[in-house]
């Protein structure tokens, strides 16, 4: 399994970052999460993307992010004719509004997986 990193912007204004946020909100940036061995296996993609979208709502609840706070995701989707499962999966997922969302095709992703997403938070 791969590793999930996870990375926040500061707060504090300096020289390196000379635009600091307002407030205490900071945005988190989550890393590509694709589904469980079992799931890429199935090769269903629209519940390899829910199962990608679970485990990035677990990640994002240790960094005290609800999906309500995810702003932005990227899909890298090795199959771009099925892009329409990955619509209805974001659909049964996010009860609210939903994150912008960029789709991209690529040839391979991980472990064989179909798709991958990475996402931006804020808290």
């Amino acid at each position: 399994m791969q590793d999930t990193i996870t990375r926040s912007e500061t707060d504090s204004q300096s020289a390196a970052n000379p635009y600091a946020r307002r407030g205490e909100t900071q945005l988190v940036f989550f890393d590509g999460l694709i589904a469980d061995d079992e799931r890429v296996a199935d090769g269903d993609v629209g519940a390899q993307t829910l199962a990608a979208l679970e485990r990035l709502r677990a990640v994002a609840a240790q960094r005290g992010v609800d999906p309500a706070d995810l702003m932005r995701t990227t899909v890298y989707l090795t199959r771009m004719a099925e892009a329409a499962a990955v619509e209805d999966a974001f659909e049964t997922f996010f009860e609210e509004a939903r994150p912008s969302r960029t789709l991209v095709g690529v040839d391979a992703l991980p472990n064989g997986a179909a798709v991958q997403i990475e996402a931006t938070g804020v808290r």
